[in-house]
């Protein structure tokens, strides 16, 4: 007799802990899916597209001019009306659909970036106005460039009197402590094969045309960003 009550008392605990077990794993299951969830939000990376500064206007053409960010010294020269506009829309374009990163417009800087000059704060480094201006809009980090020269051809497409020619950089800073991330540029006068056999493959790509300064830039940009890091995996170049 006592046998028999001590195992009815033993199934039933056991069926008391299972069934516990049983109305407790659903909650499990949606914590672990909500975990999961914040990884996943936690990847994106919020960056601010800062727009193109148009560096021959603020120190001339035909002068070599050091970028305030990377120190590499490009010579500068005419630079195309709009082409600071044309350059900040086509690198969002280019970046938009990224999984990883949300894009913040240049739009939105420019407002940002009027308070902060009009502030006590006219002192304010190169670097350090990306950051404010990010840290304002809650970015993770800055893409910034700059164009040297944005000059368009003079002539057709199988015969120009001057070939376009194009410079620029982009720069991506991270807002947290300004390291830079990630840096590329662009510099290129085109020029006939015989000039420069090393080019073989842009000539071929280009069909053996002369290109428009609009359609180097698209190029070139679109090489760069060959290069740009995957969110939350890029390490400080400095």
């Amino acid at each position: 007799m006592v046998k028999n009550k001590l195992k009815n008392k033993t199934a039933v605990w056991i069926k008391f802990f299972l069934l516990t077990v049983i109305l407790f794993l659903p909650g499990c299951r949606n914590n672990i899916v909500v975990k999961e969830n914040m990884l996943q939000k936690s990847g994106v990376e919020k960056i601010l597209i800062f727009p193109f500064k148009n560096m021959s206007a603020v120190y001339g053409e035909n002068m070599n001019v050091r970028c305030p960010i990377s120190g590499k010294v490009f010579m500068t020269g005419k630079v195309a009306e709009d082409a600071d506009n044309m350059l900040t829309e086509q690198l969002f374009v280019l970046l938009k659909d990224r999984k990883d990163i949300e894009l913040i417009p240049a739009s939105q800087s420019r407002g940002v970036v009027s308070d902060l000059l009009s502030e006590d704060k006219k002192k304010l480094s190169e670097r350090n106005l990306l950051i404010e201006t990010g840290r304002a809009l809650k970015a993770d980090s800055v893409l910034s460039g700059y164009i040297f020269r944005f000059r368009e051809r003079v002539g057709g497409k199988y015969s120009v009197d001057l070939p376009a020619s194009v410079a620029f950089n982009i720069h991506l800073i991270r807002v947290a402590d300004g390291h830079l991330l990630w840096s590329d540029h662009f510099d290129e006068t085109q020029r006939p094969l015989s000039e420069n056999l090393f080019q073989l493959g842009s000539f071929l790509q280009r069909k053996a045309k002369w290109i428009t300064a609009n359609e180097m830039a698209e190029s070139g940009l679109k090489n760069i960003l060959k290069t740009f890091p995957v969110s939350n995996k890029a390490e400080p170049t400095q």
